[in-house]
């Protein structure tokens, strides 16, 4: 009888750490889903609607992933990656790839109404707020 319960116990340890882990492993997997699914939604919708270049070259399908809008977003192409920073009073900043140097942009818009940030341009349905 002494044995039987130390393996009971046991038996009882192990499920609530069999559950707990289940229990985990769905958690993690409904979050894993909802963030896919809601930034391929809103990807896909942006990159089959925008276009971004830079230096004139061609345009190409882009997406804008804004982690504040209006204060920090990326527009995505290709191998491109463009950061842009807005601190509210008027200066924004922008750098082409991860190791280059953050440098002053004015927007503008074109007469093709491509909204460009210095070389960088995209146009389309882009997202402003």
């Amino acid at each position: 009888m002494a044995l039987a319960e130390p393996h009971g116990d046991e038996e009882a340890l192990l499920q609530r750490v069999a559950q707990a882990v289940s229990v985990f492993r769905i958690q993690f997997w409904t979050a894993v889903l909802l963030f896919i699914g809601s930034s391929a939604g809103a990807s896909s919708a942006a990159a089959a609607t925008m276009r971004c270049r830079i230096n004139q070259q061609a345009w190409s399908p882009c997406r804008m992933v804004a982690a504040r809008p209006g204060e920090r977003w990326v527009l995505i192409w290709k191998q491109r990656r463009v950061e842009f920073v807005h601190d509210g009073t008027g200066q924004m900043r922008m750098r082409v790839g991860q190791a280059e140097n953050w440098r002053e942009v004015e927007p503008f818009w074109t007469a093709d109404h491509s909204l460009c940030w210095g070389a960088v341009c995209a146009t389309g349905a882009i997202p402003l707020e």
